[in-house]
Formats: C-alpha cells, structure tokens, sequence
C-alpha cells in the first residue's frame, strides 16, 4: 500500500484549506478516491514529495443555456 494526501485548497493562492490522509495499492485507485471527493475547490493529490494529481474546482454556479430558437 502508498501513503496518499488529498488537500483541499483554498483562495487565490490555493492555500490548504484541509486534507485527507489515507492508503491505496496505486496511483490510479487514490485518483479514484480522490474523484469521490471533488467539490467547488481545487484538489492536489500527493505521495510523498510527488504530485499525482490535480483537480480543478467544481463550479457551483449553474450554466447558462442557450435561447431556445422557436420554428414559428
């Protein structure tokens, strides 16, 4: 098993607002793990002194859509 931080950041400087330790068998399941977590903060996932992953934000605001066009 490796040893896995996922931090949630903050702000515009992506300072650490909190993070989650925990083990996986590989890259790939901690990314799927990570995935479970995602929110309207960007997310940095770490092994050690090596970045596996970054998320973006989630945005929270909902999308615009576009007119409608009518066949009248």
């Amino acid at each position: 098993m490796v040893y896995y931080r996922l931090y949630q950041l903050h702000g515009p400087r992506n300072e650490v607002q909190s993070f989650h330790e925990f083990e996986a068998p590989n890259d790939v399941t901690a990314i799927e793990l990570g995935e479970e977590r995602r929110g309207p903060n960007p997310m940095e996932l770490w092994s050690g002194h090596r970045k596996v992953r970054r998320w973006e934000g989630i945005s929270t605001f909902p999308r615009e859509t576009e007119p409608q066009s009518s066949n009248s």
